[in-house]
């Protein structure tokens, strides 16, 4: 009985090492003027990538990013795609946060603005 707990565990402790070690992520590109045609990609070594992420998302996390930031995220992409599967919007939609909800400053919340 311990040996059929034990190997799924070990799979699945294997599956997490080899998702570190390697840097996989899954990012998603939208359709547009891109190198690549609109995707959901499995890459590896994407490093500055969350584990589901999207070129888009990784440019607004950026304090001041390039014009351009967006071309090049998606041009370093071209060599590392190991898998590549169909677009997803709702996966699109979960990594490119609304800049509505980001978080503001304290001197900017309604609760801040309503008792002064």
């Amino acid at each position: 009985m311990k040996l059929l707990l034990q190997i799924p565990t070990a799979m699945i402790v294997l599956v997490i090492l080899a998702t570190w070690l390697a840097s996989l992520r899954v990012v998603v590109l939208p359709p547009g003027p891109n190198k690549l045609a609109a995707m959901t990609a499995l890459v590896f070594q994407g490093h500055g990538y969350r584990l589901v992420d999207s070129p888009q998302a990784l440019c607004t996390r950026q304090a001041h990013p390039a014009r351009d930031c967006d071309a090049v995220a998606t041009n370093r992409l071209v060599n590392s795609v190991l898998l590549r599967m169909p677009y997803s919007q709702w996966l699109y939609d979960y990594t490119n946060p609304d800049p509505g909800k980001q978080a503001r400053l304290v001197g900017e919340t309604p609760l801040r603005t309503s008792i002064e």
